[in-house]
C-alpha cells in the first residue's frame, strides 16, 4: 500500500492509526520490556501523557476535555487525516463527554462498542475473527485499566472525583471519549494482534479448555501455531489494501461520524459549537 495512502486510509478506516502498542493486551509485560528494543511502540511516556490528561478533566471543562481528546487523537494518527474531518470528530467528542459529566448524555456500554466495530466487519467484508462481542470489549478494557487508571471505568467526575473503583466490581460505563478511545483499542487488536484475532467460536474453546480439568481437545496445542497467526495479520493487512483500492474517499471521511452514531454519541446542534 501506498504509504501516504495508508497514513490517509487507516485513520479513517480503522478510526486510528497503528501506535499505541503499549496499551497491550496479554503480552504486555513483554512490551514493556522490550520498548527500548521497539522504537515503533508507543513509550510508557505516551500513555502517561493520557492518564495525565484524563486526571485533568475534573467535570465538564471543554478546554481540559479538549487536551485529552487531542491527545488520543495525535497518538492514533489522526494528524495525518484531513483537518475538516478531524476537527469535526474532535468537536463532537469534546462536546458530549461535558454533557456526560453533566449527566446530559447517556453512558457508552460495551455492547454498544461491539456493535461499532462490527459495523466495520459488516460493511467491509472482513474476516469472521474481526468481529468482537461484548465480553472482549470488557476483556481489552481491563487490561487498559491497568496502565490508564484516571481514564478507563473513570466514569462521570462530579467535583473533582471520578467513580469509585471496587475490587472485582463492574468497571464504570464509558464516557464519550473512552468509548471511542475503546473502539479504537479494539480495532488495532483485531488488525494487528494475533491473540485477538480469532473467531467467538474459537475464543469460546479456549475458554472452555483453560477452565476444564479436562481439556476438550487432548491433541490440541495450547495455542494457534505462529504461521497460522501470521497469516491471520497477513490477511488482514491485504484487507486495509483492499479497502483502499475500492473505497470512496468520501465513504471513509464519512465513517468516523457513522462511527459515533453507532455509539451513541450525538451529532452537535449550533447552540454546541
Amino acid at each position: 500500500m501506498n504509504r501516504n495512502l495508508k497514513k490517509l486510509v487507516l485513520p479513517l478506516l480503522a478510526f486510528c492509526l497503528l501506535v499505541i502498542g503499549l496499551t497491550w493486551a496479554g503480552k504486555s509485560a513483554r512490551v514493556h520490556s522490550e520498548s527500548q528494543a521497539q522504537p515503533e511502540i508507543q513509550t510508557k511516556s505516551g500513555v502517561q501523557r493520557i492518564n495525565d490528561k484524563a486526571k485533568a478533566v475534573k467535570g465538564p471543562d471543554k478546554a481540559a476535555i479538549r487536551g485529552l481528546t487531542d491527545e488520543i487523537m495525535s497518538q492514533y494518527g489522526w494528524d495525518d487525516a484531513p483537518a475538516a474531518v478531524t476537527e469535526s470528530v474532535k468537536d463532537r467528542l469534546v462536546s458530549a463527554e461535558a454533557k456526560f459529566h453533566n449527566g446530559n448524555h447517556k453512558g457508552i456500554s460495551e455492547t454498544d462498542v461491539s456493535r461499532a466495530v462490527n459495523g466495520f466487519v459488516a460493511k467491509f467484508n472482513t474476516p469472521d475473527y474481526s468481529r468482537t462481542s461484548p465480553s472482549e470489549v470488557k476483556e481489552v478494557r481491563g487490561r487498559l485499566l491497568t496502565l490508564l487508571p484516571d481514564f478507563v471505568g473513570r466514569g462521570r467526575v462530579e467535583n473533582g472525583k471520578g467513580q469509585a473503583k471496587k475490587a472485582g466490581s463492574q468497571i464504570a460505563e464509558m464516557s464519550p471519549v473512552e468509548a471511542a478511545y475503546t473502539t479504537m483499542a479494539v480495532v488495532y487488536q483485531k488488525l494487528n494482534n494475533p491473540d485477538f484475532q480469532k473467531t467467538q467460536a474459537e475464543r469460546r474453546a479456549s475458554w472452555i479448555e483453560k477452565h476444564s480439568k479436562t481439556p476438550a481437545f487432548p491433541n490440541k496445542p495450547d495455542s494457534e501455531p505462529s504461521a497460522s497467526q501470521t497469516a491471520r495479520q497477513q490477511e488482514m493487512d491485504g484487507v486495509l489494501k483492499r479497502v483502499a483500492s475500492t473505497a470512496s474517499i468520501q465513504d471513509l471521511f464519512t465513517l468516523p461520524d457513522k462511527v459515533l452514531d453507532v455509539l451513541g454519541i450525538e451529532r452537535q446542534k449550533k447552540e454546541d459549537k
